[in-house]
């Protein structure tokens, strides 16, 4: 037997294990029935109901939760089971318009039930962990403190030397390919009935062009998109060993110790994803010394001299504080607004920025609605020198 026959058999073993090891997390989810029994389905079922039980369609949802679970349970068995239409709007957030499909809460009951007893169960093997986005335990903050510590990580043994690769994937949940995610329910849900619910999810899910898009607001395709590059992550960690790297979504951080790798290793991942039929945003995507301060989600990271990492958060958000600040003085003197919702508007910036190195912004935003509500300042006014001595 030659050495690329031995290769090949190595291979082969590992690829067997590897269904091996799928074929029995299928198996210890049970069939359909048990997955979507009436005891989970009522529990999933008042689950969709926190937060939202002030909508008349979410009170006459839980007025017949126990018969219609039952009701839509015998659909799942029977598989007559069809998604209702989703309701599309649009949201701006920090400028960034965003296009929301929200399903009828009678199917985020079947929705939440196939993510917690099918998809997470299934898909997170397969993925690394500082993959933090839509995973219990984890989340931004929880991402933050993590490239924090690899910073860490990172001086210790290089110092600043190095430098930072940040990739982002161009219109990540809009320009997905649904062809890819059909392949992922035929290598994972080995059950022919589970798979046939993820296939008819993925299928009537609202799409802006034919073959590709996946909702925002729908949970399994969050579940779906958080795993999709879980091939390429696995390179990335497995392959081409880069201790310190991690995505949120769809923007990826990476830290090498010198330029030209980070260079090297941008090419070859950017060609990965693509070769996979995933876009990435070549504009968005760089290389930066980690002697100069990057960005990453919204924070900017700065690794000093000492090996201290400062996170400072979004300097955009203390601009808009500003300017809000001016307008709601225009309105309290107008007598529409009153001083009681000017304080919950600072609570929110403060609860925000406290979990930044931000000390002076917050000060000066206090700084500056004490000038303008209580020093006698005018609402143009963004000196601080007014402010008495006590503030």
């Amino acid at each position: 037997m030659t050495s690329q026959e031995r290769r090949e058999a190595r291979y082969q073993r590992r690829q067997a294990k590897r269904q091996a090891r799928r074929q029995a997390r299928c198996d210890a989810l049970g069939p359909i029935d048990r997955v979507f029994s009436y005891r989970k389905m009522f529990r999933y079922g008042k689950k969709c109901c926190n937060g939202v039980r002030w909508k008349q369609s979410v009170q006459n949802y839980e007025l017949h939760l126990f018969s219609g679970t039952a009701k839509r349970r015998r659909q799942v068995l029977d598989g007559v089971w069809r998604p209702r239409k989703c309701v599309h709007f649009m949201l701006r957030e920090r400028g960034k318009v965003r296009p929301i499909d929200a399903p009828h809460v009678t199917d985020r009951q079947v929705h939440k039930t196939f993510c917690n007893e099918v998809l997470i169960p299934l898909y997170g093997p397969s993925m690394i962990y500082d993959n933090g986005a839509s995973q219990k335990k984890k989340g931004l903050h929880w991402h933050y403190k993590r490239l924090t510590d690899q910073l860490h990580w990172h001086f210790r043994h290089y110092g600043r030397e190095g430098a930072v690769l940040l990739i982002d994937l161009k219109h990540f949940f809009p320009g997905a390919n649904r062809a890819l995610i059909f392949q992922r329910h035929r290598h994972f849900i080995l059950n022919d009935d589970l798979r046939r619910i993820a296939d008819t999810i993925v299928q009537y899910a609202p799409s802006t062009a034919p073959g590709r898009g996946m909702p925002l607001g729908v949970e399994p395709s969050q579940q779906e998109m958080v795993s999709l590059p879980s091939s390429v992550d696995n390179w990335i960690k497995c392959q081409r060993r880069v201790h310190c790297a991690g995505h949120y979504m769809d923007d990826y951080v990476l830290l090498f110790p010198t330029v030209e790798e980070a260079k090297a290793a941008g090419h070859e991942i950017v060609r990965r994803f693509e070769a996979q039929g995933i876009r990435v945003n070549k504009r968005k995507c760089k290389v930066s010394p980690l002697t100069k301060p990057f960005r990453f989600c919204k924070a900017r990271f700065t690794l000093t001299e000492t090996g201290k990492v400062k996170l400072n958060g979004s300097r955009d958000g203390v601009k808009r504080a500003r300017v809000k600040l001016k307008y709601f003085h225009t309105e309290f003197k107008a007598g529409k607004r009153t001083l009681d919702t000017v304080d919950q508007y600072m609570e929110c910036q403060t609860a925000y920025y406290r979990n930044f190195d931000d000390h002076g912004r917050l000060l000066h935003l206090r700084r500056l609605e004490h000038a303008i509500f209580f020093g006698g300042a005018t609402p143009c006014s963004e000196s601080v020198k007014v402010m008495p001595s006590s503030a």
